[in-house]
């Protein structure tokens, strides 16, 4: 009988099993980058210029973005198609139980910010109530690195466990169709912009060549077009 393989924060990284898993892990550090971003932008010094009111604002609406994204294919996809394997594992359903649990605590924690953001923007005077931006985003930061670092730890091995590489292929091309053209560029050029040098070729290995193609001559191009953060 062949040895189980490993779960856990390791396997998860390493794409154990059949499925890589590359991809969702880049995301995962794609969003940590963005929080260290927010974080320095919510503890700026001062009023910011309409230059860099603009940037920040790029930044926190493209973090939003990708985030609704992401947990958007995994309650619709990536979630349901392991339940279906994993039915008889009461472990793996309360994972999975877990994980949307998380994903509802932190959508409140993302108006939050919104709110503070609206309220940096009123002057001192007319808003009493303004100057809590760092710790609505500290609260956000908590939060969701916290459920990045359970989903590794316990719910991407799963993965692993349930889908072969073609059944997790499948199920990127469905939330692929999902994202529709314009959405998936962004989508990888967001994660590459983040990635290391070594993510970005294992991410760009996983393209099509065409969505290559399309990479290198429109979708980087034209992210790189706004300045965020």
């Amino acid at each position: 009988m062949a040895a189980q393989k490993p779960l856990g924060t390791a396997a998860a990284r390493h794409g154990s099993g059949d499925a890589d898993l590359s991809v969702m892990i880049a995301a995962h550090d794609a969003l940590r980058h963005d929080l260290v971003a927010l974080a320095k932008a919510a503890q700026g010094p001062g009023p910011r210029s309409p230059d860099r009111q603009r940037s920040v604002a790029a930044g926190w609406e493209l973090l939003k973005r990708q985030l609704h994204l992401h947990h958007t294919a995994e309650d619709d996809l990536v979630w349901p198609a392991l339940r279906e394997r994993l039915g008889h594992s009461a472990e793996a359903l309360s994972v999975l139980d877990e994980m949307q649990a998380e994903h509802e605590r932190i959508d409140p924690l993302l108006a939050a910010v919104d709110a503070e953001f609206a309220s940096a923007a009123t002057p001192p005077e007319a808003n009493p109530g303004a100057g809590q931006l760092a710790d609505a985003v500290d609260a956000l930061t908590v939060t969701l690195t916290g459920h990045l670092t359970h989903e590794e730890k316990d719910a991407l091995p799963l993965i692993g466990v349930a889908l072969t590489a073609a059944q997790w292929r499948g199920v990127g091309f469905k939330i692929a169709r999902s994202n529709g053209l314009s959405g998936s560029g962004e989508m990888f050029s967001w994660m590459l912009s983040a990635a290391t040098p070594d993510q970005a070729r294992t991410i760009l290995s996983q393209l099509p060549p065409p969505a290559r193609v399309l990479y290198k001559a429109v979708w980087k191009p034209r992210f790189d077009k706004t300045q965020r953060w």
